[in-house]
């Protein structure tokens, strides 16, 4: 197994995904590429003792993380996530882990590697801690629009990756909303509601934010602005109130602040990104991990492993078999198209009655 790692990738590249990449070594089987500038990256290396343990790969551009993403894919074609996405589509390593431009990991995974057969576009997939467990969030932030079938084929892989990875006989899926009712939201939300409402989905119907901590669903839907609004305000608010936490219990009690404190410290490691790693990219047809931007090396590291397991357990390739065998996304496909005539027919036969209510007016 070979994974290779963006290295000129996110606010701290290339130190940060060199030393994750030498940190993850020890604990991973695969061999490890680092893609990037070859004269920077030995300089970083030179460093540690374990630089022989990976290899590096050269690069002669780097996409920042500013730029728009799918033009600088495009346009800086030796570019380190270039570089590393033409690796995977040519089987030459089994997995890709970058921190950097999400919008250019996207875009090259989706044009370089290729997606699932009838999917339309991917969805980045991150596990929320709850009380008494954990809610799927898809998207988390591949595409900050969405129409109602890439709402739906979103359901559609949560549901999958869920089976295939948690090994979950039928998950709950929940599309994210302002209220129950299968008439709040946006116009799109309640198209996607109609259309989940036909599929063989154990769709529950509208779930709002509250509801994420309450185990109602396995899997939240919603479009990548709103997930990746969610997910930084969660991450945010969970480490404001750990640090409160702290530093009140410390106030009141400096002995039991100790003990409180490893306690939190051991909670803090159960949510924290950086324990986690990375989000997979459902939908691509090989491993592409997307790990958060300001990723140090330990958040990195567990990237590297998390993609690792998803390899080893051949993740991508049951999703994909997974999928064509439900044949989930061919009925999707047929129910949306379904929806869409009767739309139409409903708007033509109201404008039908309207033409003959301004004839009647004008007799």
């Amino acid at each position: 197994m070979r994974i290779a790692v963006d290295a000129m990738g996110g606010d701290h590249a290339p130190e940060a995904p060199v030393h994750g990449a030498l940190r993850a070594v020890p604990q991973c089987s695969a061999e490890l590429l680092l893609i990037g500038n070859e004269k920077q990256l030995g300089e970083v290396l030179g460093r540690w003792p374990e630089a022989s343990s990976v290899r590096v790969v050269h690069a002669s551009e780097t996409i920042e993380m500013g730029e728009a993403g799918a033009m600088a894919v495009r346009r800086k074609r030796g570019a380190s996530l270039n570089v590393a996405m033409r690796l995977l589509a040519e089987g030459e390593v089994d997995a890709v882990v970058s921190a950097g431009n999400s919008g250019a990991i996207v875009a090259a995974a989706k044009h370089l590697v290729g997606l699932i057969p009838g999917l339309q576009r991917p969805a980045m997939a991150v596990a929320l801690p709850t009380p008494t467990g954990k809610v799927l969030l898809v998207d988390a932030g591949a595409q900050a629009e969405a129409k109602t079938i890439h709402l739906a084929q979103s359901a559609a892989l949560a549901n999958v990756f869920l089976k295939v990875s948690q090994d979950m006989d039928r998950p709950r899926v929940g599309l994210l909303n302002i209220g129950q009712e299968p008439l709040k939201g946006m116009r799109v939300i309640q198209r996607a509601f109609s259309l989940l409402e036909r599929s063989s989905l154990h769709f529950i119907g509208n779930i709002e934010p509250q509801d994420l901590y309450t185990d109602q669903a396995d899997a939240a839907i919603c479009d990548g602005f709103v997930g990746n609004l969610l997910l930084k305000m969660y991450e945010g608010l969970l480490e404001t109130l750990l640090q409160s936490m702290e530093a009140h219990v410390v106030d009141y009690d400096p002995d039991m602040g100790t003990r409180v404190g490893q306690t939190l410290r051991r909670f803090r490691g159960d949510y924290d990104y950086r324990s986690v790693g990375g989000a997979p990219l459902l939908g691509v047809r090989k491993t592409v991990m997307v790990a958060h931007g300001r990723s140090r090396a330990e958040a990195i590291a567990n990237a590297i492993l998390l993609a690792s397991r998803l390899v080893g357990d051949k993740v991508c390739d049951r999703i994909s078999a997974r999928l064509e065998k439900d044949g989930i996304l061919t009925d999707l496909r047929h129910h949306s198209t379904a929806l869409m005539l009767e739309q139409f027919r409903s708007k033509w036969r109201f404008s039908q009655r309207q033409s003959s209510a301004d004839q009647d007016s004008r007799a």
